[in-house]
């Protein structure tokens, strides 16, 4: 039986590559005792293009690594 959402791999990383940098940035005003400015959906939204920068060669070496363990 095939599940329509099983190929649906790359936007399920690219939103936890984005949960991840939401949680460090507010770890990074937790540092210096202040409260986040925004929630997860304002984070993202106002940074999208510079999450996908980011994102972009996280995927490439991931697929570099894949390709060499097949050989």
């Amino acid at each position: 039986m095939s599940h329509s959402h099983s190929s649906y791999h790359r936007p399920r990383s690219f939103r936890v590559f984005c949960t991840n940098r939401y949680w460090e940035n507010r770890d990074e005003y937790d540092g210096f005792r202040q409260v986040q400015p925004y929630s997860f959906e304002e984070f993202v939204s106002e940074n999208l293009s510079t999450l996908k920068e980011q994102f972009r060669p996280q995927v490439a070496a991931q697929r570099r690594r894949r390709l060499k363990q097949k050989g």
